[in-house]
């Protein structure tokens, strides 16, 4: 293939990785609304998993495609429920109401880095200049937001802040580890059906174990929508991440870390009012560079674990 058809190859990952980050960042806000408007955090991620569940389910039902229920997928279902959803989903529920919004997306920048050095340990990528460099302008253009002035209204938020940062390294590690673990042939939509699905079982004996329990009581409120519209963007957001590792790997996809934070500042201001950095603009233009030599050193990476 020459320089303009793989170029001309990767437009189509890329305007997937824009859509799905400036979408998935719209939840940091969501998820803060849910939660201080009273929906506990077991509860929450319960039904966040239920809810990106059953718009999978319907997806899949409406494309023919229905979930695997063999072995194999079974124990990837489950493997990715917890390490996508479950672990990753009940650390940001617990950091929501006690950060901004704003700052709490900021946690995605960590995921590239993790994500390319796990792929450098597992062997599904090497020390490349080019992805080394557009990762560290798009980590420095989020410095540049963060550098005029603190994240933090309050000292005392730091630890709710870094248990936040525990959700991009699972999100790393999930996405190059989902390189050998996915079953051969799979499809998107069933898998994404079956791994939200899964996190919600896990969620079962958790909200036992604590006593929380929570169901919507009829009378639909900003927070209940805010929790379905945030189950949904996490259907969404999966779909489209399984297919983009599938066509670029699991390095292309972390850039949705420098995209998904910036974006989600931006739909803090809008909910919260949370004005971001002056700065923006600078950041925006090292955020894109960065991601321009990215997307020139991505090569797809077409590994799958055994089929059923």
């Amino acid at each position: 293939m020459n320089l303009a058809g793989r170029q001309s190859g990767r437009m189509l990952p890329l305007a997937m990785l824009l859509f799905g980050a400036c979408s998935y960042a719209m939840t940091f806000s969501l998820n803060r609304i849910a939660i201080t408007e009273g929906v506990p955090t077991f509860p929450f991620v319960f039904w966040q998993g239920v809810t990106a569940g059953t718009v999978a389910l319907a997806a899949g039902l409406a494309f023919g495609q229905r979930p695997n229920l063999s072995g194999p997928y079974l124990r990837f279902y489950f493997i990715f429920g917890f390490i996508g959803i479950a672990l990753p989903y009940t650390m940001l529920a617990l950091a929501a109401p006690k950060v901004p919004a704003g700052s709490i997306a900021l946690t995605l920048t960590l995921s590239p880095i993790l994500t390319y050095a796990f792929s450098i340990l597992f062997k599904l990528d090497a020390v490349r200049l080019l992805r080394v460099t557009g990762i560290l302008l798009g980590l420095v253009g989020i410095l540049v937001v963060l550098a005029p002035g603190t994240s933090l209204p309050h000292p005392d938020m730091a630890p709710w802040l870094l248990l936040a940062f525990g959700s991009p390294v699972c999100y790393a590690f999930g996405s190059v580890t989902v390189v050998f673990l996915r079953p051969a042939g799979s499809q998107p939509i069933p898998l994404t059906c079956g791994i939200a699905f899964a996190s919600s079982i896990l969620m079962l004996p958790v909200m036992a174990a604590a006593d929380s329990w929570w169901l919507f009581d009829g009378t639909m409120t900003e927070g209940d929508w805010s929790l379905l519209g945030g189950g949904a963007l996490t259907a969404l957001f999966f779909v489209l991440g399984l297919e983009i590792i599938r066509m670029v790997g699991p390095v292309f996809f972390s850039t949705n870390g420098y995209i998904g934070p910036l974006a989600g500042m931006g739909w803090a201001a809008l909910y919260f009012g949370e004005v971001p950095s002056p700065w923006i603009g600078l950041a925006v233009a090292l955020l894109f560079a960065g991601l321009f030599l990215v997307n020139r050193s991505s090569r797809p990476v077409i590994r799958a674990g055994p089929g059923p």
